[in-house]
């Protein structure tokens, strides 16, 4: 029963999003005049479908994760390549492919995908906003672990983080970033307790898990956040509010790629699909569903910032090739397209298998295993 929870939550929150994700390519397509020939919910084969008057295909497909839009002229669901058969169809017909669209048609086309990701976001936001509350988690320590060096520097649970390393805490998310950056091994909280201000400062304990691959370093400092507060706004806070939460997601997101890109982050600190499934699964087990809704915000975030990467086989890709077509004036030659396509899919593959098997040796009995083994 605990692993279909499990299940079922990360279907259902892949499924929001990638289908939101599609649905912007659909729309964007559609008032191009690109015939839609499929627009599919899941992967593999069909279970049930039928075809509307415009002639497109709306199928429930075998495999339950994400979903697809094929558009006249696309050779393959990814949209990756084009499809020669399109030539020898009547010049009407030809007309309604992707194809056959100026390359600010495409552009639109690719860019409204992840666009969408963010329109769900910021609807999402101000419909939690209007409605039930945003979860805020204030930069306020919930608990502090007994002997940890917290504890022995004097924080409290209750004391209210003003700033760490003399960088201003708005959220509790804040303080675990500070942390995580701090390359000095001292940190300085300025904390408010009983209405005063004090200066708390610690060196965080360096803990280290092995692994077979490698011995992975992280900071402890044993505080724990408190449960988040649902405040609810007006409608025209709400709004704002959503728009600082994209703009703050985005921000956030363009820091840590240049980290990694950078070498100062890992693949290791990057979650993949069990810890997408772990995360949606204890959400939904506790019953806590407006956490939840949040959670599709954060990965819709993730996938529209992600999408709009100038790689060939993700939308910010095909929006570049576009755009080096429009300035050369030229196609770009299709063999060199397909050779690029292949190398981006084969990085992007071994990207997944590397968050995948990142958030396997996580799991508490794989680290328990590895570590009888590797002593």
């Amino acid at each position: 029963m605990s692993i279909l929870y499990y299940l079922i939550s990360f279907f259902l929150v892949i499924n929001i999003i990638v289908i939101v994700h599609e649905y912007g390519h659909f729309l964007a397509a559609k008032q191009v005049g690109v015939k839609i020939s499929k627009f599919s919910v899941g992967m593999g084969p069909e279970i049930v479908g039928f075809t509307d008057k415009h002639g497109t295909r709306w199928s429930l497909s075998l495999l339950p994760v994400g979903g697809f839009v094929m558009m006249l002229g696309d050779g393959d669901i990814a949209s990756a390549t084009e499809d020669e058969s399109v030539k020898s169809l009547a010049e009407e017909e030809r007309k309604l492919a992707i194809s056959s669209k100026t390359n600010w048609e495409k552009i639109w086309v690719a860019f409204c995908g992840p666009f969408f990701n963010y329109i769900y976001a910021f609807v999402v936001i101000i419909g939690m906003g209007l409605f039930y509350g945003i979860p805020t988690y204030e930069p306020v320590i919930g608990s502090v672990q007994e002997n940890s060096p917290a504890a022995k520097a004097g924080l409290l649970a209750g004391d209210r983080v003003l700033s760490v390393n003399g960088h201003e805490i708005r959220k509790y998310r804040d303080i675990v970033i500070n942390t995580i950056e701090d390359e000095t091994g001292k940190l300085d909280f300025l904390v408010e307790r009983n209405g005063a201000q004090q200066n708390i400062i610690l060196a965080p304990e360096i803990k280290e898990t092995k692994s077979l691959i490698r011995t992975k370093k992280t900071k402890f400092v044993g505080i724990r956040s408190g449960s988040p507060i649902f405040e609810k706004k007006s409608f025209v806070d709400a709004v704002v509010r959503a728009f600082q939460e994209c703009v703050y997601s985005t921000k956030e997101m363009g820091h840590v790629f240049a980290q990694l890109f950078a070498g100062k982050k890992s693949l290791d600190d990057f979650g993949g699909i069990v810890r997408m499934a772990s995360v949606a699964g204890d959400l939904s087990k506790d019953g806590n569903f407006a956490m939840l809704i949040m959670f599709t915000v954060t990965l819709s975030l993730n996938l529209g910032f992600i999408n709009l990467f100038p790689l060939p086989v993700l939308d910010g890709g095909r929006i570049l090739l576009c755009f080096i077509e429009q300035v050369t004036r030229r196609k770009l030659n299709e063999k060199i397209q397909e050779y690029i396509m292949i190398v981006c899919a084969c990085l992007l593959i071994l990207l997944m298998l590397a968050t995948t098997v990142n958030d396997i040796l996580r799991l508490e009995a794989v680290e328990k295993f590895i570590s009888s083994i590797v002593r």
